[in-house]
Protein backbone atom coordinates (compact mmCIF):
# COMPACT_ATOMS: atom_id res chain seq x y z
CA UNK A 1 0.00 0.00 0.00
CA UNK A 2 1.39 3.62 -1.00
CA UNK A 3 1.62 6.37 1.20
CA UNK A 4 -0.67 8.43 -0.97
CA UNK A 5 -3.67 5.49 -0.60
CA UNK A 6 -3.19 5.44 3.16
CA UNK A 7 -3.79 9.16 3.31
CA UNK A 8 -6.94 8.80 1.38
CA UNK A 9 -8.14 5.54 3.26
CA UNK A 10 -7.73 8.00 6.39
CA UNK A 11 -9.22 11.36 4.59
CA UNK A 12 -11.92 8.80 3.39
CA UNK A 13 -12.88 7.34 7.07
CA UNK A 14 -12.59 10.94 8.56
CA UNK A 15 -15.11 11.98 6.12
CA UNK A 16 -17.32 9.13 6.85
CA UNK A 17 -16.84 9.83 10.81
CA UNK A 18 -17.52 13.58 10.15
CA UNK A 19 -21.03 12.78 8.45
CA UNK A 20 -22.14 10.05 10.93
CA UNK A 21 -21.18 12.61 13.86
CA UNK A 22 -23.58 14.92 11.78
CA UNK A 23 -26.07 12.93 11.59
CA UNK A 24 -25.98 11.82 14.78
CA UNK A 25 -25.89 14.70 17.01
CA UNK A 26 -28.39 16.77 15.54
CA UNK A 27 -30.95 14.39 16.49
CA UNK A 28 -29.84 13.54 19.90
CA UNK A 29 -29.36 17.16 20.68
CA UNK A 30 -32.59 18.57 19.58
CA UNK A 31 -34.22 15.67 21.53
CA UNK A 32 -32.30 17.26 24.33
CA UNK A 33 -33.00 20.86 24.41
CA UNK A 34 -36.80 20.34 22.24
CA UNK A 35 -38.54 20.19 25.98
CA UNK A 36 -36.99 23.34 26.64
CA UNK A 37 -39.25 25.44 24.22
CA UNK A 38 -42.49 25.17 25.79
CA UNK A 39 -44.69 23.49 28.37
CA UNK A 40 -46.67 19.95 28.64
CA UNK A 41 -49.73 21.61 28.45
CA UNK A 42 -49.29 23.64 25.41
CA UNK A 43 -47.66 20.09 23.67
CA UNK A 44 -50.78 18.52 25.01
CA UNK A 45 -53.44 20.95 23.73
CA UNK A 46 -51.32 21.33 19.61
CA UNK A 47 -51.31 17.62 19.91
CA UNK A 48 -53.97 15.50 18.33
CA UNK A 49 -53.14 12.63 19.95
CA UNK A 50 -51.73 11.88 23.13
CA UNK A 51 -50.90 8.78 25.43
CA UNK A 52 -48.97 6.94 28.03
CA UNK A 53 -47.22 3.66 27.06
CA UNK A 54 -44.74 0.88 26.41
CA UNK A 55 -43.00 0.34 23.49
CA UNK A 56 -43.39 -3.55 22.55
CA UNK A 57 -41.75 -3.55 18.93
CA UNK A 58 -39.60 -1.47 16.92
CA UNK A 59 -39.95 -1.88 13.42
CA UNK A 60 -37.66 -0.82 10.39
CA UNK A 61 -39.55 0.91 7.66
CA UNK A 62 -37.99 -0.56 4.10
CA UNK A 63 -38.50 2.31 1.28
CA UNK A 64 -37.91 5.45 3.72
CA UNK A 65 -35.54 8.05 2.41
CA UNK A 66 -34.66 8.06 5.84
CA UNK A 67 -34.07 5.73 8.51
CA UNK A 68 -37.90 5.46 9.74
CA UNK A 69 -39.30 3.26 12.44
CA UNK A 70 -43.16 2.29 13.25
CA UNK A 71 -42.86 2.48 17.04
CA UNK A 72 -45.76 -0.08 18.68
CA UNK A 73 -46.93 0.88 21.59
CA UNK A 74 -48.91 -1.10 24.24
CA UNK A 75 -51.22 1.97 25.86
CA UNK A 76 -51.31 2.31 29.86
CA UNK A 77 -53.48 5.57 29.83
CA UNK A 78 -55.52 6.95 26.48
CA UNK A 79 -55.24 10.74 27.09
CA UNK A 80 -56.97 12.23 23.67
CA UNK A 81 -58.19 11.25 20.32
CA UNK A 82 -56.91 7.49 20.82
CA UNK A 83 -58.75 4.20 21.78
CA UNK A 84 -57.53 0.76 22.46
CA UNK A 85 -54.91 -0.76 24.01
CA UNK A 86 -52.52 -0.57 21.01
CA UNK A 87 -51.04 1.75 18.68
CA UNK A 88 -48.48 2.01 15.50
CA UNK A 89 -46.88 5.57 15.68
CA UNK A 90 -44.04 5.94 12.58
CA UNK A 91 -41.17 8.03 13.50
CA UNK A 92 -37.33 8.77 12.75
CA UNK A 93 -35.59 7.25 15.63
CA UNK A 94 -36.64 8.04 18.60
CA UNK A 95 -34.38 9.18 21.67
CA UNK A 96 -36.52 9.49 25.07
CA UNK A 97 -36.36 12.41 27.87
CA UNK A 98 -33.06 10.60 29.53
CA UNK A 99 -31.15 11.17 25.70
CA UNK A 100 -31.55 7.06 25.18
CA UNK A 101 -32.79 5.83 21.77
CA UNK A 102 -35.85 4.27 22.34
CA UNK A 103 -36.37 0.11 22.83
CA UNK A 104 -38.64 -2.43 23.38
CA UNK A 105 -38.93 -2.19 26.93
CA UNK A 106 -41.54 -1.82 30.53
CA UNK A 107 -40.32 1.95 30.75
CA UNK A 108 -43.65 4.06 30.58
CA UNK A 109 -43.37 7.02 27.93
CA UNK A 110 -45.44 9.92 27.59
CA UNK A 111 -46.18 10.16 23.48
CA UNK A 112 -48.08 13.11 21.49
CA UNK A 113 -48.49 12.18 17.80
CA UNK A 114 -50.70 13.37 15.11
CA UNK A 115 -52.08 12.04 11.90
CA UNK A 116 -50.38 12.44 8.62
CA UNK A 117 -51.29 10.32 5.59
CA UNK A 118 -53.57 8.16 7.26
CA UNK A 119 -51.26 7.14 10.28
CA UNK A 120 -49.63 8.72 13.20
CA UNK A 121 -46.54 10.00 13.51
CA UNK A 122 -44.44 11.72 15.94
CA UNK A 123 -40.94 12.74 16.91
CA UNK A 124 -38.66 12.92 19.71
CA UNK A 125 -39.38 16.27 20.90
CA UNK A 126 -43.19 15.01 21.15
CA UNK A 127 -41.79 12.19 23.88
CA UNK A 128 -41.98 13.29 27.47
CA UNK A 129 -42.59 12.55 31.12
CA UNK A 130 -45.76 10.31 31.41
CA UNK A 131 -46.34 12.19 35.22
CA UNK A 132 -46.58 15.47 33.23
CA UNK A 133 -48.57 14.13 30.44
CA UNK A 134 -51.21 12.99 33.26
CA UNK A 135 -51.06 16.12 35.20
CA UNK A 136 -51.55 18.04 32.07
CA UNK A 137 -54.37 16.18 31.17
CA UNK A 138 -56.00 16.41 34.75
CA UNK A 139 -55.83 19.94 34.44
CA UNK A 140 -59.50 21.18 36.03
CA UNK A 141 -60.79 22.64 33.11
CA UNK A 142 -64.41 24.92 32.34
CA UNK A 143 -63.16 27.90 35.00
CA UNK A 144 -65.67 29.99 33.48
CA UNK A 145 -68.32 27.63 33.88
CA UNK A 146 -67.34 27.25 37.46
CA UNK A 147 -67.66 31.03 38.20
CA UNK A 148 -70.85 31.49 36.63
CA UNK A 149 -72.84 28.51 38.49
CA UNK A 150 -70.81 29.81 41.82
CA UNK A 151 -72.35 33.44 40.57
CA UNK A 152 -76.11 31.87 40.18
CA UNK A 153 -75.81 30.35 43.53
CA UNK A 154 -74.52 33.18 45.29
CA UNK A 155 -77.60 35.04 43.33
CA UNK A 156 -80.38 32.66 44.39
CA UNK A 157 -78.50 32.94 48.27
CA UNK A 158 -79.24 36.86 48.37
CA UNK A 159 -82.19 36.87 46.96
CA UNK A 160 -83.91 34.32 49.37
CA UNK A 161 -81.94 35.79 52.11
CA UNK A 162 -83.63 39.39 50.79
CA UNK A 163 -87.01 37.99 50.58
CA UNK A 164 -86.95 36.33 54.27
CA UNK A 165 -85.66 40.51 55.64
CA UNK A 166 -88.60 41.35 53.45
CA UNK A 167 -91.57 38.93 55.19
CA UNK A 168 -89.85 39.62 58.89
CA UNK A 169 -89.77 43.56 58.47
CA UNK A 170 -93.03 42.84 56.95
CA UNK A 171 -94.39 40.92 60.32
CA UNK A 172 -92.75 42.99 62.58
CA UNK A 173 -94.34 46.12 61.71
CA UNK A 174 -97.82 44.45 61.70
CA UNK A 175 -96.82 43.69 64.97
CA UNK A 176 -96.88 39.74 64.19
CA UNK A 177 -93.23 38.80 64.96
CA UNK A 178 -93.59 39.46 69.14
CA UNK A 179 -96.11 37.47 70.76
CA UNK A 180 -96.26 37.26 74.36
CA UNK A 181 -96.61 34.34 75.82
CA UNK A 182 -100.08 34.61 78.09
CA UNK A 183 -97.71 32.32 80.72
CA UNK A 184 -95.16 35.02 81.45
CA UNK A 185 -95.59 36.55 84.62
CA UNK A 186 -95.93 40.73 84.87
CA UNK A 187 -92.47 41.30 85.85
CA UNK A 188 -90.59 39.74 83.32
CA UNK A 189 -92.81 41.49 80.63
CA UNK A 190 -92.23 44.82 82.30
CA UNK A 191 -88.68 44.05 82.22
CA UNK A 192 -89.02 43.91 78.21
CA UNK A 193 -88.64 40.12 78.35
CA UNK A 194 -85.74 39.46 79.84
CA UNK A 195 -85.38 37.26 82.44
CA UNK A 196 -86.43 38.82 86.07
CA UNK A 197 -83.68 39.36 88.94
CA UNK A 198 -83.58 36.83 91.24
Amino acid sequence: MTRCSSRYDLLRRAVLVAAAIAVVAPATASAANCRLTESVKDKLDGAQVAFVGRVVAVTPVQGAGISTFDYRFRIDHAIKGIAGDRVTVRAARLIDIDNQVVTPSNVTIGVLARHAGGRLVTNSCALVDPGSLMGASDEPKGGLIKVAIGLVLLGLVVVYSLRRLKRRHAAETQGLAFRPDPDLDASRRKNGGSDPKV
